[in-house]
């Protein structure tokens, strides 16, 4: 999943959407809103996933570590991009 396209293909649907008579300062406050959401939706979805990885591999606490921090370093870097994309 690309968010920085799905981000900017969202922003651009929007902005079509919009009528005209919206201002400037409006439409940024929605599409910073629209940002928002796809940021909390990533880090739910992150964190249900790791809860599923760390319960699946109960007894290979190890490779759940493993597995976790791989994950948190891919949250990471998504933040950054989106923070990038403000």
């Amino acid at each position: 999943m690309n968010l920085e396209k799905l981000s900017n293909r969202v922003s651009q649907e929007l902005d079509t959407a919009l009528s005209n008579d919206v201002p400037a300062a409006e439409r940024e406050v929605i599409l910073d809103i629209v940002r928002r959401a796809m940021l909390d939706a990533s880090s739910r979805t992150h964190r249900e996933m790791k809860e599923t990885a760390v319960v699946c591999c109960g007894p290979e606490a190890d490779l759940a570590h493993k597995i976790q921090e791989e994950m948190d370093s891919k949250r990471d870097m998504l933040i950054s991009n989106l923070m990038a994309m403000r």
